[in-house]
């Protein structure tokens, strides 16, 4: 239905408040939201957005936090109550009681978190189920953090990582995870610099588990509650299946050549199973290299990254793509705090679009002011010509952005 009007008038007020007490160490911290159609867009329409959908009303109100935050009134502790995000091996909003303690009970080796309450998602309805967890942190030795966070709910999820610096140059981590009681993903980082030649070397290694639930989409503690998955059933999203991949990176800079480096990364992936290979799902590996040139010529303020890369797949049953894309980031700080920006990108061959996640042909420009270390606004012209775009008839989109950005 396409009505004569194709206009949308919405109403929309974002409210926030921060108030800190800190001779008391108290603060109270606010976020809410309220949208309201104006003009009545008919139902069916093409033109009709989420605020038309929400009841006879079409109206809705979001509070994303709201809560007194109680910091070092009890040595070592800090107390956090009311609607909340909790951070642990997920990201949880809920309605109660968050509770730190570091270096608590005389021990200088061991912190945790805690938490608590009724979960609060604004999209959809939850069981009535109270969920809570925590996370533990342990420092055995210096320089080397581990950590064991836990979250329960319907099923229950946990994560054990460490990260350490054996030496000043080399940092290493490792994560595994079981979302849902499930064994999720699990990887092995480390990275190292050698000063006296400007080199960075990087290794990963990185495991993926096929996820469980038909709402794996959520990719969280809520996949398990099944009827989600009904909201959304009109949106394509493929499941992913389990693979292994690794990835080698490495940083050099040039000799006599201040702030020109080269930089390469070659990436791996297999599939644990053949038999899951689909359309989105398949062994490749791809090759990138490039340069980066900060300060060029003395300019102060500039920088540029142009680079290339190779792909290739590993197909039994469709077509094997095999594409090279190149790539081109510049920027440059002008006079009176204006700074302009502007990048290419383009690839030969666009039918694995939906793995390697990038468009056929892509470039922008931009021209951002700053009023202050605080404030900037920026004009950016994008163009994006994707080819997976063309079976639903849109050949390019052209964007045009104004963005201002205010931190107080």
């Amino acid at each position: 239905m396409v009505p004569n009007d194709s206009s949308d008038q919405d109403f929309e007020e974002q409210v926030g408040l921060d108030w800190n007490w800190q001779e008391k160490g108290v603060s109270l911290n606010f976020l809410g939201r309220y949208r309201k159609d104006l003009d009545g867009t008919p139902e069916g329409s093409v033109f009709q957005d989420y605020i038309d959908a929400c009841g006879d009303e079409r109206q809705e109100v979001n509070v994303y936090y709201g809560y007194l935050d109680f910091q070092e009134m009890i040595p070592n502790y800090d107390i956090r109550i009311g609607r909340q995000y909790v951070y642990g091996v997920e990201s949880v909003q809920l309605d109660g009681l968050w509770l730190r303690g570091d270096r608590v009970l005389g021990l200088d080796w061991f912190s945790f978190e805690a938490y608590g309450g009724m979960p609060s998602q604004p999209y959809a309805n939850l069981r009535k189920d109270g969920i809570g967890g925590f996370n533990l942190e342990f420092y055995p030795i210096r320089n080397l953090i581990l950590h064991a966070d836990t979250s329960f709910y319907k099923e229950n999820s946990w994560e054990v990582y460490g990260d350490w610096r054996p030496y000043p140059n080399l940092k290493m981590d490792a994560h595994g995870a079981f979302i849902n009681n499930h064994a999720r993903y699990a990887y092995f980082d480390a990275v190292g610099d050698i000063e006296k030649t400007g080199t960075t070397i990087g290794i990963k290694v990185y495991r993926n588990f096929e996820n469980e639930y038909p709402s794996d989409f959520i990719f969280d503690w809520q996949s398990p509650e099944k009827d989600l998955g009904k909201d959304i059933k009109d949106l394509y999203l493929a499941r992913e299946q389990a693979y292994y991949q690794v990835t080698l990176s490495l940083s050099q800079q040039i000799p006599k050549q201040e702030g020109l480096a080269f930089f390469t990364r070659f990436s791996f992936r297999k599939l644990a199973s053949i038999s899951d290979e689909d359309l989105y799902n398949t062994d490749f590996t791809s090759w990138t290299g490039g340069i980066t040139i900060d300060h060029w010529l003395h300019l102060e303020g500039f920088h540029c990254s142009i680079g290339v890369t190779r792909w290739w797949e590993s197909r039994d049953k469709f077509y094997e793509a095999d594409s090279i894309s190149f790539f081109a980031d510049l920027s440059q700080h002008l006079f009176n705090n204006w700074e302009i920006s502007g990048g290419y990108y383009y690839k030969s061959e666009d039918v694995n679009s939906m793995i390697e996640n990038e468009a056929a042909n892509n470039y922008y420009a931009a021209v951002r002011y700053f009023m202050n270390e605080n404030r900037w606004a920026e004009l950016k012209y994008e163009y994006e010509r994707d080819d997976y775009y063309k079976e639903f008839g849109i050949s390019d989109l052209n964007g045009l952005t104004c963005t201002v950005s205010i931190r107080f």
